[in-house]
């Protein structure tokens, strides 16, 4: 792709200040009754999700973007996708990110259903422009793509939202299989994981009310102490459970399968547990700009998941993504899930090492001026 030189010298030009730091803006993390108020994690936010959103609106609300007039008719079928689903697709040497804040749920779910469509602006002969059309072929939607200009800052930005999606699209996943299973969590792990994290809980709340910026970052600083806690609790509770669903699978005839099967739920909700610990560990760093810190625990999140499908456990000759697929117990409607899963984190994984050589771009959704 042969770039503009006026282009070039503005890349040059802009550097990453332009971004509105995280770290200077007020508090959002807890934002449902249930963050605030449940007691049960699984039923919390996508804390993963909601801090790429947060980047996304940072990045996307910069100086850093530029407003594409005519979009190549080969994107468009991509394009539909990021808005059907709201979610990170990259294809060749692009990658689209979706504008959380601008693609209204009701026009993706229309989408879905085939009832919209997208095609190509007919208003000026030529115009590459991509429309969102209602059942009647009237232009509800303008789609606009905004490229976003490379230098070290935006970068990084990118490289994050795009890890901290593509770990969401696995948190997804993870959640679907839960909704097989149900179960209640012993004394045990609710001291291990549960009462940390309802501690930082509640040193968020009184963050996101503090009245002087010492205040708040005290609050948080004592969140990310707790956050600690919670998530060293959860990989020792996930360690405990596969090493002895190692030791159970050897010798099934000698253990209740009521037994294996606890530790295969287990095992399951520390995953999708430890996804959300990261999301919203993640969102503290960044609020008390520690950009660095949470660049860390994503790259240790994604290790702990990469040591999941991949490490032996003991001598077993298994690892315990194998462990939990040959012990779950599957019905005609989640027949070899985590086989599937563990293929699709593969992916996921390797996809994230490729993201630094696509050009990116935020798809966002705007009220048509005037008729098609």
């Amino acid at each position: 792709m042969i770039k503009d030189s006026n282009e070039i010298e503005k890349n040059n030009n802009i550097n990453e200040s332009s971004i509105v730091p995280i770290s200077e803006q007020k508090v959002h993390i807890l934002v449902t009754d249930a963050d605030t108020h449940g007691t049960e994690l699984a039923k919390m936010s996508d804390f993963m999700g909601e801090y790429a959103k947060l980047q996304v609106s940072s990045l996307n609300n910069s100086s850093l973007t530029s407003v594409m007039v005519d979009i190549p008719i080969a994107n468009i079928g991509i394009i539909n996708e990021v808005v059907q689903h709201a979610r990170i697709v990259a294809k060749g040497d692009i990658s689209l990110i979706p504008d959380f804040e601008h693609l209204p749920s009701d026009i993706r779910e229309k989408l879905k259903k085939g009832i919209y469509s997208i095609g190509e602006s007919k208003q000026v002969d030529g115009n590459m422009r991509a429309v969102i059309l209602n059942e009647n072929g009237t232009r509800v939607k303008d789609i606009t793509l905004k490229k976003v200009f490379n230098n070290p800052g935006t970068l990084e930005t990118t490289r994050s939202i795009s890890n901290q999606l593509q770990m969401k699209q696995i948190n997804d996943k993870l959640a679907a299989i839960q909704e097989i299973q149900s179960y209640q969590l012993d004394k045990d792990r609710d001291h291990a994981i549960f009462t940390p994290f309802l501690n930082t809980r509640d040193s968020i709340l009184l963050a996101q009310n503090a009245d002087t910026q010492e205040k708040r970052n005290m609050y948080l600083e004592k969140a990310a102490e707790q956050l600690r806690e919670a998530k060293n609790g959860i990989k020792t509770e996930m360690n405990t459970a596969v090493t002895h669903l190692a030791k159970y699978s050897k010798r099934p005839l000698f253990h209740r399968q009521s037994t294996i099967n606890t530790l295969t739920r287990h095992i399951a909700d520390d995953l999708q547990f430890s996804t959300k610990i990261c999301g919203i560990t993640m969102q503290v760093y960044e609020y008390l700009g520690q950009s660095q810190n949470a660049k860390l625990e994503m790259e240790q999140y994604q290790a702990f998941m990469t040591d999941f499908i991949s490490n032996e456990i003991g001598n077993t000759g298994y690892t315990a993504i194998e462990l939990l697929h040959d012990n779950f117990r599957y019905n005609k409607d989640n027949v070899d899930c985590w086989y599937d899963f563990s293929i699709e984190l593969k992916t996921k994984l390797s996809d994230i090492k490729q993201l630094e050589t696509r050009e990116t771009y935020i798809v966002t959704l705007e009220d048509s001026e005037d008729e098609r």
